[in-house]
Protein backbone atom coordinates (compact mmCIF):
# COMPACT_ATOMS: atom_id res chain seq x y z
CA UNK A 1 0.00 0.00 0.00
CA UNK A 2 1.38 3.39 -0.99
CA UNK A 3 1.82 5.54 2.13
CA UNK A 4 -0.24 8.69 2.47
CA UNK A 5 2.02 11.74 2.29
CA UNK A 6 1.40 14.26 5.05
CA UNK A 7 2.42 17.78 5.99
CA UNK A 8 2.06 18.94 9.59
CA UNK A 9 1.64 22.63 10.36
CA UNK A 10 2.31 23.66 13.95
CA UNK A 11 4.85 22.26 16.40
CA UNK A 12 3.61 23.45 19.78
CA UNK A 13 3.07 21.56 23.03
CA UNK A 14 0.44 19.04 21.89
CA UNK A 15 2.05 18.38 18.49
CA UNK A 16 4.41 15.86 20.09
CA UNK A 17 1.52 13.43 20.48
CA UNK A 18 0.55 13.83 16.82
CA UNK A 19 4.15 13.22 15.74
CA UNK A 20 4.47 10.12 17.92
CA UNK A 21 1.28 8.65 16.43
CA UNK A 22 2.31 9.35 12.83
CA UNK A 23 5.71 7.72 13.36
CA UNK A 24 4.01 4.49 14.38
CA UNK A 25 1.99 4.19 11.16
CA UNK A 26 3.55 2.27 8.28
CA UNK A 27 1.01 3.57 5.76
CA UNK A 28 1.68 7.26 6.49
CA UNK A 29 4.80 9.29 5.78
CA UNK A 30 5.13 12.84 7.10
CA UNK A 31 7.14 14.61 4.43
CA UNK A 32 7.63 17.95 6.18
CA UNK A 33 6.84 20.04 9.25
CA UNK A 34 5.96 23.73 9.15
CA UNK A 35 6.16 26.15 12.07
CA UNK A 36 6.86 29.88 12.22
CA UNK A 37 9.71 29.15 14.64
CA UNK A 38 12.47 27.64 12.48
CA UNK A 39 14.30 25.91 15.32
CA UNK A 40 11.07 24.36 16.55
CA UNK A 41 10.18 23.26 13.02
CA UNK A 42 13.60 21.64 12.63
CA UNK A 43 13.33 19.76 15.93
CA UNK A 44 9.80 18.63 15.07
CA UNK A 45 10.92 17.35 11.66
CA UNK A 46 13.56 15.26 13.37
CA UNK A 47 11.01 13.96 15.87
CA UNK A 48 8.54 12.82 13.22
CA UNK A 49 11.15 11.63 10.74
CA UNK A 50 10.33 14.27 8.12
CA UNK A 51 12.84 15.09 5.41
CA UNK A 52 12.32 18.86 5.51
CA UNK A 53 10.88 21.76 7.45
CA UNK A 54 9.41 25.15 6.57
CA UNK A 55 8.40 28.38 8.26
CA UNK A 56 5.87 29.39 5.58
CA UNK A 57 2.74 27.28 4.99
CA UNK A 58 2.30 28.35 1.36
CA UNK A 59 5.87 27.35 0.54
CA UNK A 60 5.40 24.04 2.34
CA UNK A 61 2.22 23.20 0.44
CA UNK A 62 3.79 24.10 -2.88
CA UNK A 63 6.94 22.09 -2.22
CA UNK A 64 5.38 19.00 -0.63
CA UNK A 65 1.98 18.77 -2.39
CA UNK A 66 0.77 16.36 0.30
CA UNK A 67 -2.22 14.03 0.42
CA UNK A 68 -3.26 15.59 3.73
CA UNK A 69 -2.36 18.34 6.16
CA UNK A 70 -2.39 17.94 9.94
CA UNK A 71 -3.12 21.41 11.39
CA UNK A 72 -1.88 21.62 14.99
CA UNK A 73 -2.07 25.39 15.42
CA UNK A 74 -3.96 27.70 17.82
CA UNK A 75 -7.02 29.60 16.50
CA UNK A 76 -5.28 32.77 15.19
CA UNK A 77 -4.57 32.25 11.51
CA UNK A 78 -6.34 28.88 11.32
CA UNK A 79 -9.04 30.12 8.94
CA UNK A 80 -6.42 31.31 6.45
CA UNK A 81 -4.58 27.99 6.70
CA UNK A 82 -7.76 25.99 6.08
CA UNK A 83 -8.64 28.19 3.10
CA UNK A 84 -5.16 27.68 1.68
CA UNK A 85 -5.27 23.90 2.13
CA UNK A 86 -8.77 23.70 0.64
CA UNK A 87 -7.63 25.71 -2.38
CA UNK A 88 -4.98 23.04 -2.96
CA UNK A 89 -7.63 20.31 -2.65
CA UNK A 90 -5.82 18.75 0.30
CA UNK A 91 -7.55 16.68 3.01
CA UNK A 92 -7.37 18.34 6.44
CA UNK A 93 -7.08 16.97 9.98
CA UNK A 94 -7.58 20.00 12.23
CA UNK A 95 -6.79 20.22 15.93
CA UNK A 96 -9.32 22.06 18.08
CA UNK A 97 -10.24 24.72 18.94
CA UNK A 98 -11.03 25.80 15.39
CA UNK A 99 -11.59 29.40 16.47
CA UNK A 100 -12.21 31.57 19.50
CA UNK A 101 -15.99 31.25 19.15
CA UNK A 102 -18.63 29.27 17.33
CA UNK A 103 -19.09 31.84 14.57
CA UNK A 104 -15.40 31.62 13.77
CA UNK A 105 -15.56 27.83 13.81
CA UNK A 106 -18.45 27.93 11.34
CA UNK A 107 -16.29 30.00 9.00
CA UNK A 108 -13.47 27.47 9.28
CA UNK A 109 -15.80 24.55 8.52
CA UNK A 110 -17.31 26.44 5.58
CA UNK A 111 -13.83 27.19 4.23
CA UNK A 112 -13.08 23.46 4.12
CA UNK A 113 -15.99 22.64 1.82
CA UNK A 114 -15.04 20.39 -1.05
CA UNK A 115 -12.17 18.62 0.75
CA UNK A 116 -12.20 15.88 3.43
CA UNK A 117 -12.14 17.68 6.80
CA UNK A 118 -11.95 16.11 10.25
CA UNK A 119 -11.62 17.76 13.66
CA UNK A 120 -9.02 16.14 15.95
CA UNK A 121 -11.56 15.66 18.77
CA UNK A 122 -9.81 12.75 20.47
CA UNK A 123 -11.58 12.18 23.81
CA UNK A 124 -14.27 10.00 22.23
CA UNK A 125 -11.43 7.85 20.84
CA UNK A 126 -10.04 7.08 24.31
CA UNK A 127 -10.17 3.28 24.72
CA UNK A 128 -12.41 3.39 27.79
CA UNK A 129 -14.92 5.59 25.92
CA UNK A 130 -14.97 3.22 22.94
CA UNK A 131 -15.44 0.22 25.23
CA UNK A 132 -18.14 1.99 27.26
CA UNK A 133 -19.97 2.77 24.02
CA UNK A 134 -19.71 -0.88 22.99
CA UNK A 135 -21.14 -2.00 26.34
CA UNK A 136 -24.01 0.47 26.02
CA UNK A 137 -24.76 -0.58 22.45
CA UNK A 138 -24.82 -4.27 23.38
CA UNK A 139 -27.33 -3.61 26.17
CA UNK A 140 -25.02 -4.49 29.07
CA UNK A 141 -26.69 -1.96 31.40
CA UNK A 142 -29.98 -1.43 29.59
CA UNK A 143 -31.10 2.03 28.49
CA UNK A 144 -28.81 4.81 29.74
CA UNK A 145 -30.58 7.39 31.91
CA UNK A 146 -27.70 9.16 33.74
CA UNK A 147 -24.03 9.96 33.10
CA UNK A 148 -21.78 11.66 35.66
CA UNK A 149 -18.18 12.79 35.26
CA UNK A 150 -16.08 14.20 38.12
CA UNK A 151 -12.96 16.03 36.88
CA UNK A 152 -10.20 17.55 39.02
CA UNK A 153 -7.07 18.50 37.09
CA UNK A 154 -5.02 20.20 39.80
CA UNK A 155 -2.93 22.17 37.29
CA UNK A 156 -4.65 25.52 37.77
CA UNK A 157 -3.87 26.68 41.31
CA UNK A 158 -1.21 29.21 42.27
CA UNK A 159 -0.02 32.44 40.70
CA UNK A 160 1.97 30.54 38.06
CA UNK A 161 -0.92 28.33 36.95
CA UNK A 162 -0.51 26.93 33.39
CA UNK A 163 2.78 28.77 32.81
CA UNK A 164 4.85 25.63 32.24
CA UNK A 165 2.58 23.74 29.83
CA UNK A 166 0.05 26.05 28.15
CA UNK A 167 0.63 29.66 29.25
CA UNK A 168 -2.02 31.06 26.89
CA UNK A 169 -4.62 29.45 29.18
CA UNK A 170 -3.98 32.30 31.64
CA UNK A 171 -5.43 35.01 29.41
CA UNK A 172 -8.26 33.12 27.72
CA UNK A 173 -11.58 34.84 28.59
CA UNK A 174 -13.25 31.44 28.23
CA UNK A 175 -11.21 28.59 29.61
CA UNK A 176 -12.61 25.44 31.18
CA UNK A 177 -15.71 24.79 29.09
CA UNK A 178 -14.15 26.17 25.89
CA UNK A 179 -10.90 24.23 26.21
CA UNK A 180 -11.80 21.10 28.21
CA UNK A 181 -15.58 20.94 28.49
CA UNK A 182 -16.02 20.64 24.73
CA UNK A 183 -14.33 17.23 24.96
CA UNK A 184 -16.84 15.98 27.51
CA UNK A 185 -19.85 17.47 25.75
CA UNK A 186 -18.72 15.71 22.59
CA UNK A 187 -18.20 12.48 24.57
CA UNK A 188 -21.67 12.83 26.10
CA UNK A 189 -23.11 13.11 22.58
CA UNK A 190 -21.10 10.07 21.50
CA UNK A 191 -22.41 7.98 24.41
CA UNK A 192 -25.99 9.22 24.80
CA UNK A 193 -27.07 11.02 21.63
CA UNK A 194 -27.96 14.60 20.77
CA UNK A 195 -28.27 17.26 23.45
CA UNK A 196 -31.60 18.98 24.00
CA UNK A 197 -30.71 21.52 26.71
CA UNK A 198 -27.79 22.69 28.85
CA UNK A 199 -27.65 24.30 32.30
CA UNK A 200 -24.37 25.59 33.71
CA UNK A 201 -22.85 27.37 36.69
CA UNK A 202 -19.35 28.64 35.87
CA UNK A 203 -16.86 30.14 38.34
CA UNK A 204 -13.29 31.40 38.54
CA UNK A 205 -11.42 30.01 41.54
CA UNK A 206 -7.93 31.28 40.68
CA UNK A 207 -7.81 35.11 40.54
CA UNK A 208 -4.53 34.95 38.58
CA UNK A 209 -6.30 33.90 35.37
CA UNK A 210 -8.92 35.53 33.14
CA UNK A 211 -11.42 32.77 32.42
CA UNK A 212 -13.52 30.26 34.35
CA UNK A 213 -11.77 27.27 35.90
CA UNK A 214 -14.76 25.59 37.59
CA UNK A 215 -17.99 24.32 36.07
CA UNK A 216 -21.10 22.41 37.01
CA UNK A 217 -22.81 21.53 33.72
CA UNK A 218 -26.05 19.58 33.43
CA UNK A 219 -27.14 18.21 30.06
CA UNK A 220 -30.51 16.83 29.04
CA UNK A 221 -30.58 14.59 25.97
CA UNK A 222 -33.30 14.10 23.39
CA UNK A 223 -33.64 10.54 24.72
CA UNK A 224 -34.56 11.87 28.16
CA UNK A 225 -31.22 10.90 29.70
CA UNK A 226 -29.27 13.40 31.83
CA UNK A 227 -25.51 14.01 32.20
CA UNK A 228 -23.58 16.02 34.78
CA UNK A 229 -20.02 17.30 34.43
CA UNK A 230 -18.59 18.50 37.76
CA UNK A 231 -15.16 19.92 37.01
CA UNK A 232 -12.44 22.30 38.06
CA UNK A 233 -8.78 22.66 37.20
CA UNK A 234 -7.92 24.15 40.58
CA UNK A 235 -8.23 21.29 43.04
CA UNK A 236 -6.17 18.14 42.85
CA UNK A 237 -7.14 14.50 42.49
CA UNK A 238 -5.64 11.47 44.18
CA UNK A 239 -5.23 9.77 40.79
CA UNK A 240 -1.64 9.05 39.85
CA UNK A 241 -2.13 10.64 36.42
CA UNK A 242 -5.00 13.14 36.31
CA UNK A 243 -4.54 13.51 32.55
CA UNK A 244 -5.17 9.84 31.80
CA UNK A 245 -8.96 9.64 32.08
CA UNK A 246 -9.52 13.26 33.20
CA UNK A 247 -11.69 12.05 36.06
CA UNK A 248 -14.11 9.36 37.12
CA UNK A 249 -17.20 8.46 35.10
CA UNK A 250 -20.44 6.75 36.08
CA UNK A 251 -22.90 5.55 33.43
CA UNK A 252 -26.22 4.40 34.86
CA UNK A 253 -28.82 2.46 32.91
CA UNK A 254 -32.06 0.63 33.53
CA UNK A 255 -30.09 -2.61 33.92
CA UNK A 256 -27.00 -1.55 35.83
CA UNK A 257 -23.93 0.68 36.00
CA UNK A 258 -20.60 1.15 34.21
CA UNK A 259 -17.86 2.85 36.25
CA UNK A 260 -14.54 4.24 35.02
CA UNK A 261 -11.80 5.12 37.50
CA UNK A 262 -8.78 7.36 37.07
CA UNK A 263 -6.51 4.44 36.19
CA UNK A 264 -8.53 3.52 33.10
CA UNK A 265 -10.21 0.53 34.72
CA UNK A 266 -13.84 -0.24 33.89
CA UNK A 267 -16.28 -1.89 36.28
CA UNK A 268 -19.73 -3.25 35.53
CA UNK A 269 -22.48 -3.77 38.10
CA UNK A 270 -25.71 -5.30 36.87
CA UNK A 271 -28.74 -4.75 39.07
CA UNK A 272 -28.87 -7.33 41.86
CA UNK A 273 -25.30 -8.50 41.18
CA UNK A 274 -21.90 -7.53 42.63
CA UNK A 275 -19.62 -5.12 40.78
CA UNK A 276 -16.93 -6.81 38.68
CA UNK A 277 -13.96 -5.40 36.82
CA UNK A 278 -14.47 -5.51 33.06
CA UNK A 279 -11.40 -6.67 31.15
CA UNK A 280 -10.58 -4.93 27.88
CA UNK A 281 -7.43 -4.11 25.94
CA UNK A 282 -5.75 -0.72 25.90
CA UNK A 283 -2.23 0.61 26.07
CA UNK A 284 -0.85 3.37 28.25
CA UNK A 285 1.06 5.07 25.47
CA UNK A 286 0.99 8.53 23.99
CA UNK A 287 -1.80 10.73 25.31
CA UNK A 288 -4.79 9.50 27.36
CA UNK A 289 -4.80 5.84 26.41
CA UNK A 290 -3.24 6.50 23.00
CA UNK A 291 -6.38 8.30 21.82
CA UNK A 292 -4.35 10.53 19.50
CA UNK A 293 -3.16 7.46 17.62
CA UNK A 294 -6.72 6.09 17.49
CA UNK A 295 -8.03 9.43 16.21
CA UNK A 296 -5.43 9.62 13.48
CA UNK A 297 -6.01 5.98 12.48
CA UNK A 298 -9.69 6.82 12.07
CA UNK A 299 -8.72 9.76 9.85
CA UNK A 300 -6.42 7.64 7.68
CA UNK A 301 -8.83 4.72 7.31
CA UNK A 302 -11.87 6.86 6.52
CA UNK A 303 -9.83 9.03 4.14
CA UNK A 304 -8.64 5.99 2.20
CA UNK A 305 -12.17 4.55 2.10
CA UNK A 306 -13.78 7.86 1.13
CA UNK A 307 -16.10 7.59 4.13
CA UNK A 308 -17.48 10.26 6.46
CA UNK A 309 -15.46 11.09 9.58
CA UNK A 310 -17.05 10.66 13.00
CA UNK A 311 -15.83 14.10 14.01
CA UNK A 312 -16.53 15.97 10.79
CA UNK A 313 -16.69 19.74 10.86
CA UNK A 314 -20.49 19.65 10.88
CA UNK A 315 -20.55 17.18 13.77
CA UNK A 316 -18.07 19.24 15.79
CA UNK A 317 -20.28 22.31 15.40
CA UNK A 318 -22.99 20.43 17.31
CA UNK A 319 -20.63 20.06 20.25
CA UNK A 320 -19.73 23.75 19.99
CA UNK A 321 -23.43 24.60 20.08
CA UNK A 322 -23.58 22.87 23.47
CA UNK A 323 -20.52 24.85 24.61
CA UNK A 324 -22.20 28.12 23.64
CA UNK A 325 -25.36 26.99 25.43
CA UNK A 326 -23.33 26.43 28.62
CA UNK A 327 -21.96 29.98 28.56
CA UNK A 328 -25.38 31.41 27.76
CA UNK A 329 -26.93 29.41 30.60
CA UNK A 330 -24.39 30.75 33.09
CA UNK A 331 -25.00 34.30 31.86
CA UNK A 332 -28.79 34.11 32.01
CA UNK A 333 -29.31 31.66 34.85
CA UNK A 334 -31.61 29.46 32.78
CA UNK A 335 -31.53 26.26 30.79
CA UNK A 336 -30.53 26.87 27.15
CA UNK A 337 -31.29 24.80 24.07
CA UNK A 338 -28.25 24.49 21.77
CA UNK A 339 -28.75 26.16 18.42
CA UNK A 340 -28.65 23.78 15.51
CA UNK A 341 -25.36 24.22 13.65
CA UNK A 342 -25.64 25.41 10.09
CA UNK A 343 -23.72 24.05 7.15
CA UNK A 344 -22.61 26.67 4.67
CA UNK A 345 -21.76 25.65 1.11
CA UNK A 346 -20.03 28.15 -1.15
CA UNK A 347 -21.75 28.18 -4.54
CA UNK A 348 -19.37 30.74 -6.06
CA UNK A 349 -16.56 30.32 -8.54
CA UNK A 350 -13.26 31.74 -7.35
CA UNK A 351 -11.93 34.89 -8.99
CA UNK A 352 -8.34 34.69 -10.15
CA UNK A 353 -6.25 35.50 -13.21
CA UNK A 354 -7.44 32.30 -14.93
CA UNK A 355 -11.13 33.24 -14.79
CA UNK A 356 -12.39 34.50 -18.16
CA UNK A 357 -13.27 38.17 -17.84
CA UNK A 358 -11.08 38.73 -14.77
CA UNK A 359 -7.72 40.40 -14.51
CA UNK A 360 -5.78 40.43 -11.24
CA UNK A 361 -2.77 42.73 -10.94
CA UNK A 362 -0.65 43.64 -7.91
CA UNK A 363 -1.05 47.29 -6.92
CA UNK A 364 0.92 47.38 -3.68
CA UNK A 365 3.29 44.95 -2.02
CA UNK A 366 4.00 44.62 1.67
CA UNK A 367 7.78 44.54 1.27
CA UNK A 368 7.83 47.72 -0.82
CA UNK A 369 4.76 49.77 0.09
CA UNK A 370 3.97 48.58 3.60
CA UNK A 371 0.75 46.79 2.67
CA UNK A 372 -0.68 44.42 0.07
CA UNK A 373 -3.30 45.59 -2.42
CA UNK A 374 -4.60 44.28 -5.73
CA UNK A 375 -6.22 45.86 -8.77
CA UNK A 376 -9.17 43.81 -10.02
CA UNK A 377 -10.57 44.29 -13.51
CA UNK A 378 -13.83 42.36 -13.85
CA UNK A 379 -16.24 41.81 -16.72
CA UNK A 380 -19.64 42.43 -15.11
CA UNK A 381 -20.85 38.93 -16.02
CA UNK A 382 -17.76 36.89 -15.14
CA UNK A 383 -17.74 33.93 -12.81
CA UNK A 384 -20.77 33.51 -10.57
CA UNK A 385 -22.84 36.60 -11.26
CA UNK A 386 -26.24 38.26 -11.26
CA UNK A 387 -27.89 39.99 -14.22
CA UNK A 388 -29.77 43.28 -14.04
CA UNK A 389 -32.72 43.92 -16.42
CA UNK A 390 -30.76 46.63 -18.25
CA UNK A 391 -28.44 43.83 -19.41
CA UNK A 392 -30.96 43.16 -22.22
CA UNK A 393 -33.49 46.01 -21.92
CA UNK A 394 -32.53 49.63 -22.71
CA UNK A 395 -33.57 51.95 -19.91
CA UNK A 396 -34.55 49.07 -17.62
CA UNK A 397 -33.68 48.68 -13.93
CA UNK A 398 -29.99 48.76 -13.07
CA UNK A 399 -28.07 46.70 -10.55
CA UNK A 400 -28.21 49.28 -7.76
CA UNK A 401 -32.02 49.18 -8.03
CA UNK A 402 -32.16 45.43 -7.40
CA UNK A 403 -34.48 44.38 -4.55
CA UNK A 404 -31.98 42.61 -2.29
CA UNK A 405 -34.70 40.73 -0.44
CA UNK A 406 -35.10 38.55 -3.54
CA UNK A 407 -31.38 37.74 -3.44
CA UNK A 408 -31.66 36.28 0.07
CA UNK A 409 -34.12 33.70 1.28
CA UNK A 410 -35.38 30.12 1.04
CA UNK A 411 -34.50 28.30 -2.17
CA UNK A 412 -35.16 24.87 -3.63
CA UNK A 413 -32.71 22.69 -5.53
CA UNK A 414 -34.11 21.23 -8.76
CA UNK A 415 -32.05 18.20 -9.77
CA UNK A 416 -31.92 18.06 -13.57
CA UNK A 417 -28.96 15.68 -13.78
CA UNK A 418 -27.86 14.23 -16.04
CA UNK A 419 -27.95 16.79 -18.84
CA UNK A 420 -26.65 16.54 -22.38
CA UNK A 421 -24.37 19.16 -23.96
CA UNK A 422 -26.44 21.92 -25.56
CA UNK A 423 -29.63 20.38 -24.16
CA UNK A 424 -32.72 22.58 -24.47
CA UNK A 425 -34.57 22.07 -21.20
CA UNK A 426 -38.28 21.82 -21.87
CA UNK A 427 -41.25 22.55 -19.63
CA UNK A 428 -42.02 18.83 -19.43
CA UNK A 429 -38.46 17.93 -18.42
CA UNK A 430 -38.35 20.67 -15.80
CA UNK A 431 -41.82 20.02 -14.36
CA UNK A 432 -41.06 16.31 -13.96
CA UNK A 433 -38.04 17.18 -11.80
CA UNK A 434 -39.51 20.14 -9.93
CA UNK A 435 -43.02 18.97 -9.13
CA UNK A 436 -45.30 21.74 -7.90
CA UNK A 437 -43.84 25.24 -8.22
CA UNK A 438 -45.39 28.01 -6.15
CA UNK A 439 -45.24 31.78 -6.51
CA UNK A 440 -42.23 33.48 -4.97
CA UNK A 441 -39.95 30.45 -5.07
CA UNK A 442 -36.22 30.70 -5.66
CA UNK A 443 -35.15 27.78 -7.84
CA UNK A 444 -31.54 26.61 -8.19
CA UNK A 445 -31.09 24.28 -11.16
CA UNK A 446 -28.56 21.51 -10.55
CA UNK A 447 -27.00 20.24 -13.76
CA UNK A 448 -23.45 19.60 -12.49
CA UNK A 449 -22.32 21.76 -15.42
CA UNK A 450 -19.85 23.55 -13.15
CA UNK A 451 -17.65 20.46 -13.52
CA UNK A 452 -17.15 21.36 -17.19
CA UNK A 453 -15.52 24.68 -16.31
CA UNK A 454 -12.29 25.07 -18.25
CA UNK A 455 -13.64 23.05 -21.17
CA UNK A 456 -14.83 24.62 -24.43
CA UNK A 457 -18.25 23.04 -23.83
CA UNK A 458 -18.74 25.02 -20.61
CA UNK A 459 -19.60 28.11 -22.65
CA UNK A 460 -20.24 26.81 -26.14
CA UNK A 461 -22.39 23.73 -25.48
CA UNK A 462 -24.20 24.70 -22.31
CA UNK A 463 -27.59 23.26 -21.33
CA UNK A 464 -30.14 26.08 -21.42
CA UNK A 465 -33.73 27.04 -20.72
CA UNK A 466 -36.17 26.87 -23.60
CA UNK A 467 -38.20 30.00 -24.29
CA UNK A 468 -41.33 28.04 -23.33
CA UNK A 469 -39.75 27.15 -19.97
CA UNK A 470 -38.85 30.80 -19.35
CA UNK A 471 -42.48 31.75 -20.06
CA UNK A 472 -43.68 28.94 -17.77
CA UNK A 473 -41.45 30.16 -14.90
CA UNK A 474 -42.85 33.67 -15.35
CA UNK A 475 -46.40 32.31 -15.34
CA UNK A 476 -45.60 30.51 -12.08
CA UNK A 477 -44.32 33.85 -10.69
CA UNK A 478 -40.93 32.43 -9.73
CA UNK A 479 -38.81 35.02 -7.88
CA UNK A 480 -35.31 33.85 -8.81
CA UNK A 481 -33.69 31.23 -11.00
CA UNK A 482 -30.06 30.20 -10.58
CA UNK A 483 -28.12 28.08 -13.08
CA UNK A 484 -24.66 26.50 -13.24
CA UNK A 485 -23.77 27.40 -16.86
CA UNK A 486 -22.56 30.95 -17.50
CA UNK A 487 -25.94 31.83 -19.04
CA UNK A 488 -29.57 30.72 -18.98
CA UNK A 489 -29.50 30.58 -22.80
CA UNK A 490 -27.13 29.96 -25.70
CA UNK A 491 -24.59 32.80 -25.67
CA UNK A 492 -23.74 32.06 -29.31
CA UNK A 493 -27.35 32.60 -30.44
CA UNK A 494 -28.22 36.26 -29.98
CA UNK A 495 -31.90 35.78 -30.77
CA UNK A 496 -32.27 32.97 -28.22
CA UNK A 497 -30.22 34.55 -25.45
CA UNK A 498 -32.09 37.85 -25.86
CA UNK A 499 -35.55 36.28 -25.91
CA UNK A 500 -34.99 34.13 -22.82
CA UNK A 501 -33.41 36.93 -20.78
CA UNK A 502 -36.07 39.46 -21.77
CA UNK A 503 -38.86 37.02 -20.96
CA UNK A 504 -37.51 36.37 -17.47
CA UNK A 505 -36.77 40.04 -16.81
CA UNK A 506 -40.20 41.09 -18.06
CA UNK A 507 -41.72 38.65 -15.57
CA UNK A 508 -39.66 39.99 -12.67
CA UNK A 509 -37.45 36.89 -12.36
CA UNK A 510 -33.95 37.52 -10.95
CA UNK A 511 -31.24 35.63 -12.84
CA UNK A 512 -28.08 34.21 -11.19
CA UNK A 513 -25.62 32.41 -13.46
CA UNK A 514 -22.37 30.46 -13.05
CA UNK A 515 -23.25 28.69 -9.79
CA UNK A 516 -21.00 25.90 -8.48
CA UNK A 517 -21.16 22.99 -6.03
CA UNK A 518 -24.91 22.42 -5.97
CA UNK A 519 -23.92 18.75 -5.92
CA UNK A 520 -22.46 19.24 -2.43
CA UNK A 521 -25.82 20.15 -0.92
CA UNK A 522 -27.53 17.52 1.21
CA UNK A 523 -30.87 19.25 1.55
CA UNK A 524 -33.42 20.02 -1.13
CA UNK A 525 -34.29 23.30 0.58
CA UNK A 526 -31.66 25.80 1.70
CA UNK A 527 -31.25 29.44 2.61
CA UNK A 528 -29.74 31.12 -0.46
CA UNK A 529 -27.72 34.33 -0.45
CA UNK A 530 -26.23 35.99 -3.55
CA UNK A 531 -25.46 39.67 -3.03
CA UNK A 532 -24.06 41.80 -5.89
CA UNK A 533 -21.73 44.74 -5.66
CA UNK A 534 -23.61 48.03 -5.55
CA UNK A 535 -22.55 49.21 -8.99
CA UNK A 536 -24.44 52.39 -9.86
CA UNK A 537 -26.06 51.93 -13.24
CA UNK A 538 -24.63 48.41 -13.45
CA UNK A 539 -25.93 45.69 -15.78
CA UNK A 540 -24.49 42.83 -13.70
CA UNK A 541 -21.96 41.91 -11.06
CA UNK A 542 -20.08 38.93 -9.65
CA UNK A 543 -21.70 37.66 -6.45
CA UNK A 544 -20.62 35.57 -3.47
CA UNK A 545 -23.38 32.98 -3.57
CA UNK A 546 -23.81 30.63 -0.63
CA UNK A 547 -26.33 28.07 0.55
CA UNK A 548 -27.03 27.60 4.26
CA UNK A 549 -28.30 24.16 5.20
CA UNK A 550 -30.16 23.61 8.47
Amino acid sequence: MTPLRGLTIGAGYFARFHFDAWRRMDDVRIEAVCDRDESRARRAAEAVGAASWFTDAAEALDAVRPDFVDLITPPPGKLELVERCAAWGVAILCQKPLADDRAGAERVVAAAHGVPFMVHENFRFQPWRRETKRLIDTGTVGDVHTLMVHTRMGDGWGEDAYVARQPYFRTMPRLLVHETGVHFLDTFRYLAGEIESVSAILRRLNPAIAGEDAALVTVRFASGAVAVWDANRYNETTDENPRLTFGDTLVEGTGGTIRLDGAGRLFVKRLGEPEVEHAYEWRDEGFAGDCVYATQRHFVERLRAGERFETSGEDYLRSLAAVEAAYESDRTGRSVRPEEPRRIVDLSRGIDADLPGAKVDPAKRLAVDGWNATTLTLYSHCGTHIDAPCHFFPGAATLDQQDLSVCCGPARIIDLTPVEPAELISVERFAAAAGEVVAGERLLLQTDWHRRHGEDAYRNALPRLSLELAEWLVAKRVALVGVEPPSVADVNNLREVTAVHQTLFRGGVVIVEGLCHLDQLRCERVEFIALPLKVIGGDGSPVRAIAVEP
